[in-house]
C-alpha cells in the first residue's frame, strides 16, 4: 500500500491551530478567575478591612495631624457686636466704642459684648473643662472654661446648662444668651479670653494659630 506524505504546509497549520486553542483556553480561565477574585475582594476586603482603615485614617487626621481651629461661641447670624474689646493701641474712636457705661461710670470692655433680638445658644469655642459657674450682680450668670494650663474663656450674661467639672467638646452648649445690667438687649453674651493671664481680643483670637496657644 502506498503511503501518502503530508504536504509541507499542513503541520505548521496544525501547530498554529493547536496554539490558538491552548491560548484561548488559558485566557478564558484567567478571565474567569480574575472576575471571581475581584468579587471576593470587594465583598470581604472592602466590606470589612478597608472600612476600618478609612475610620482609622479619619481619626488620626482629625485628632493628630490637623488640629481643629477655634470657632465662635455662637452660630446664629442674628448676633451682632454691641461693644468691642478695649485696645490700648486702638484709635480714640475705637476706644470710645469699647467703653461700657454703667450708672454714669465708664468701664473699659475686657471682652466682646454680643447681643441679638432673638434668643441664641452659647457654645464653647474649644474643648475644655468647666471650672466655675457663678452669678455676677452686674453681668449675670458666668461660666468659666479651662482649655489648658495657659488658656481659658469666660462666658457672661447667659443661662447656664453646665456645671463645674463638666468636660466639654468644642461646640458644646454652655448656656443660652440672657440679660445683664449693661445692655438693654434681652439676649446677650459677654465673652473674655485669657491666655497666660493676659486678656485677648476674642474677635482676633478666633483667627489665631491654635498650635501656638495650645502647645
Amino acid at each position: 500500500m502506498k503511503q501518502r506524505k503530508l504536504k509541507s504546509y499542513v503541520l505548521p497549520t496544525l501547530y498554529v491551530i493547536i496554539l490558538m486553542l491552548v491560548f484561548g483556553a488559558v485566557s478564558l480561565v484567567s478571565s474567569f478567575m480574575k472576575k471571581n477574585t475581584n468579587y471576593l475582594y470587594s465583598v470581604d476586603v472592602l466590606g470589612e478591612e478597608e472600612t476600618q482603615t478609612v475610620v482609622d485614617t479619619q481619626d488620626n487626621f482629625t485628632n493628630e495631624e490637623v488640629p481643629r481651629g477655634i470657632i465662635k461661641p455662637f452660630t446664629s447670624e442674628k448676633v451682632q457686636i454691641a461693644k468691642t474689646f478695649y485696645d490700648i493701641k486702638g484709635t480714640p474712636e475705637e476706644q470710645q466704642n469699647s467703653l461700657i457705661n454703667f450708672q454714669n461710670t465708664y468701664m473699659k470692655n475686657t471682652g466682646v459684648l454680643y447681643n441679638s433680638n432673638e434668643e441664641f445658644e452659647v457654645m464653647t469655642i474649644l474643648d475644655g473643662t468647666v471650672i466655675s459657674v457663678k452669678e455676677d450682680e452686674i453681668l449675670g450668670n458666668v461660666v468659666e472654661v479651662e482649655h489648658n494650663d495657659n488658656l481659658r474663656t469666660v462666658y457672661y450674661s447667659i443661662t447656664p446648662s453646665v456645671k463645674v467639672g463638666d468636660v466639654l467638646s468644642q461646640g458644646e452648649i454652655v448656656g443660652i444668651a440672657s440679660t445683664n445690667k449693661i445692655s438693654e438687649s434681652k439676649y446677650n453674651l459677654l465673652m473674655e479670653v485669657y491666655c497666660n493671664g493676659t486678656l485677648l481680643n476674642p474677635e482676633e483670637f478666633y483667627n489665631m494659630d491654635l498650635s501656638t496657644i495650645i502647645n
